[in-house]
């Protein structure tokens, strides 16, 4: 990376609204082609927080997206179950275990469902071998967390010794999360918003493939929380598409998340992650290795 400012762009793959029936199992992967050629035409790096059922059930759709995209992949809890009605490190273990059996090595990062993470949950994080977590937004949801008294910036998350928290971004301020899901509610004036506004660096913009197409799975949604994710999700694609541009033009180039975490440990003396990062550099030089292997 050789920008002064960096942004991340990263989603969450992960079934579509959680629903457990299969006639609405993962129906946004019938889309997977076209967000590929999405991606390719805004040329982008992107990071998948992927959820490990998804990675057992779908094997195919995590290559493609790893042989064609520039990609990284992360821990996006093992079932996401939204109710967290489930011992955390054993979910963590088994979205371990789903992650390596596929990628033939341990997840580095990890982000909660919803951003929901209790603070008892980053030393597990820790214990169990993840250098980062990504789950914290710094801003406010009734019910899910409160975080406005959180960083904007990366830092050694509270009750562990070298554990990165990196949070999605907000805007300094006013805390509105610089998102998909948000951008699509708020429609072009967020937009505009964006051109002004003072933005957080490194910039982590989280999306999810549901923020982009609609699927018969929207319909099931309850109000309002449906009309809520359907609003504007017709030009949710071109209102992505002008978000990348309008943040490369405030002077911002795309990387991915072990960029953000190896250059927070190079910058920033109290943040004594050096192992960390030399692991991240590790497992992406063996990613690249399997993809050309797999390529050739």
């Amino acid at each position: 990376m050789s920008g002064d400012r960096t942004a991340c762009l990263t989603l969450d793959l992960e079934n579509d609204w959680y629903f457990d029936d299969p006639e609405y199992d993962h129906l946004t992967f019938e889309y997977i082609d076209d967000y590929i050629a999405q991606i390719q035409r805004l040329n982008v790096p992107v990071t998948f927080f992927v959820v490990g059922k998804t990675i057992e059930r779908y094997p195919e759709v995590i290559d493609k997206l790893d042989t064609e995209l520039d990609s990284e992949f992360h821990l996006h809890s093992y079932q996401h179950d939204t109710s967290k009605s489930y011992d955390f490190r054993t979910e963590i273990q088994r979205g371990k275990d789903a992650f390596e059996a596929h990628f033939g090595y341990e997840p580095l990062g990890y982000r909660a469902p919803q951003g929901n993470i209790a603070p008892e949950e980053f030393a597990i994080l820790e214990d169990e071998g993840f250098a980062f977590d990504s789950s914290v937004f710094p801003s406010y949801r009734p019910g899910i967390y409160s975080n406005l008294d959180k960083p904007l910036a990366p830092y050694v998350a509270e009750g562990t010794e070298e554990l990165v928290e990196v949070p999605i971004a907000a805007t300094p301020g006013t805390r509105i999360p610089v998102c998909q899901s948000y951008l699509k509610l708020l429609g072009r004036p967020y937009l505009t918003y964006l051109k002004y506004a003072p933005l957080p660096d490194p910039l982590v913009f989280n999306t999810h493939l549901q923020d982009f197409y609609q699927t018969a799975s929207h319909d099931r949604l309850e109000q309002p929380k449906q009309s809520i994710m359907k609003r504007n999700l017709d030009e949710s694609l071109e209102l992505f598409a002008d978000a990348v541009e309008r943040i490369r033009g405030r002077g911002y180039e795309f990387g991915t998340m072990a960029d953000i975490v190896g250059a927070s440990a190079r910058a920033d003396t109290n943040l004594s992650y050096d192992e960390s990062e030399d692991q991240l550099e590790s497992r992406k030089t063996a990613t690249q290795t399997d993809r050309s292997i797999r390529l050739d």
